[in-house]
């Protein structure tokens, strides 16, 4: 019997303790459409005059291997690991009951946030960038205690500041907020800051991704794809780059490009079932767009690419016809979005954020996507963090009967004290 796209299985494992060496594959990856492992040898021509006017054959140069993997964008351990390659860094999982978004809208330059997780507290400097200065208007001269304040509480108190708004990312308003997840530097001008707060006894964990700003290669994993005529054993696997994308009236997904090491066939099948969190889906119409801390709420599409840009041709060693190791470029996140040409009723800010095409201004993307319930209170999220963006292109087209902006942008390094992307995952497994 020929075999079958609907048979076929894809399960990981990692990160590995040394890239090509294969660890055991721990969770099932919820592939979408077919994908496989691909194994594509390098081939020249032997360049021999025959005599006969014919090719003498071909030499073998090199073999790679690669693989397409599509899935639904989901909160579960296989695509923590996906985006633990992608990213290069991943913190290790913090209980957590709730959460908020603080956003500075004063009159200041820059607003730079700070949470303390042992002194119980949040911090706010305003001023020129880079000369910030504490803001006597937030707390105690900059500082605001963290002691005794329920969630509720603290959104009242930080909304009843001159210059800032607090709103709900998830839990009940009822829950602890004393004991914040440490945030170093995050710049609250114009951007809803998400803010964690830890709950021993929660359920519900939190994973933050950050790219790897060091010159060391990211974390590799074992990938095995079954059902595809060969079962076969991937390692040394990275994540080149992910597209992350959602359309009007679908779900948000992505599209994993991987570069592997060794590729190994004829293994035994994985039997690992898909769980609750690896079938969780997020819909379009469940998440949110923010553009410069504003909610953009008539948006066709948007779409985010990260990439590694590993070479092709670097990593290989003398002895064998594969790499032996990744050599990652430079580090890039691009993306795009449809809205809507926005009168009274609709996004008055499109053609707003298009000038800042024209006039090179900097402002901030937010993505937000929600799944499942996991807990009181709380489903499953996953939040795609950019505080510095500029736009690249941007044209107007005729939709089926009003007319649409496209965005192209680009995230960018201009502090050098913050993440230019940050990728927060709420789940609820250990």
């Amino acid at each position: 019997m020929a075999p079958k796209k609907g048979f076929m299985k894809a399960s990981m494992g990692g990160m590995e303790t040394q890239a090509g060496t294969a660890v055991a594959r721990t969770a099932r990856l919820a592939m979408t459409d077919f994908g496989y492992l691909v194994e594509k040898p390098t081939k020249s021509s032997k360049d021999v005059i025959t005599g006969r006017n014919s090719q003498a054959g071909y030499d073998l140069d090199a073999i790679d291997y690669s693989a397409e993997m599509p899935t639904n964008l989901t909160v579960c351990p296989a695509l923590a690991m996906m985006l633990h390659s992608l990213m290069g860094s991943m913190s290790e999982p913090v209980a957590v009951g709730c959460g908020i978004l603080i956003t500075y809208t004063g009159g200041e330059d820059s607003c730079v946030v700070a949470a303390d997780g042992d002194g119980k507290s949040l911090s706010a400097r305003i001023g020129n960038r880079g000369e910030e200065l504490p803001d006597p208007a937030f707390g105690a001269q900059g500082v605001l205690d963290l002691t005794a304040l329920t969630l509720g509480n603290l959104i009242d108190t930080v909304n009843g500041f001159g210059g800032y708004t607090a709103t709900l990312l998830y839990g009940d308003p009822a829950a602890a907020s004393e004991v914040p997840v440490p945030v170093a530097y995050a710049q609250a001008k114009g951007r809803p800051v998400p803010l964690h707060f830890t709950s021993p006894a929660s359920t519900v964990k939190l994973r933050i991704f950050k790219p790897n700003y060091t010159n060391t290669e990211n974390a590799t994993f074992s990938i095995q794809v079954d059902g595809d005529g060969d079962n076969r054993l991937g390692s040394g696997a990275v994540v080149d780059s992910a597209t992350i994308s959602a359309d009007l009236k679908a779900k948000a997904k992505a599209s994993w490009s991987l570069m592997l090491l060794k590729v190994i066939g004829s293994q035994e099948p994985i039997s690992l079932g898909l769980s609750a969190d690896d079938l969780d889906v997020m819909k379009f119409n469940e998440g949110e767009t923010l553009i410069a801390g504003q909610k953009h709420c008539y948006v066709k599409d948007v779409s985010v690419t990260v990439a590694n840009n590993h070479s092709d041709d670097e990593g290989y060693c003398q002895g064998s016809l594969m790499k032996a190791t990744h050599v990652r470029g430079t580090f890039s996140v691009t993306g795009s979005m449809t809205l809507s040409v926005g009168e009274d009723g609709a996004d008055p800010s499109s053609e707003k954020e298009r000038k800042k095409n024209l006039s090179n201004d900097m402002t901030s993307v937010q993505l937000r996507f929600v799944g499942r319930r996991i807990a009181d209170g709380i489903r499953s999220m996953m939040v795609l963090d950019m505080p510095y963006v500029q736009y690249t292109d941007d044209s107007k087209s005729a939709g089926d009967n009003s007319l649409e902006q496209s965005l192209s942008f680009e995230a960018v390094d201009p502090s050098g004290a913050e993440d230019h992307l940050q990728v927060h995952m709420v789940g609820g497994w250990a």
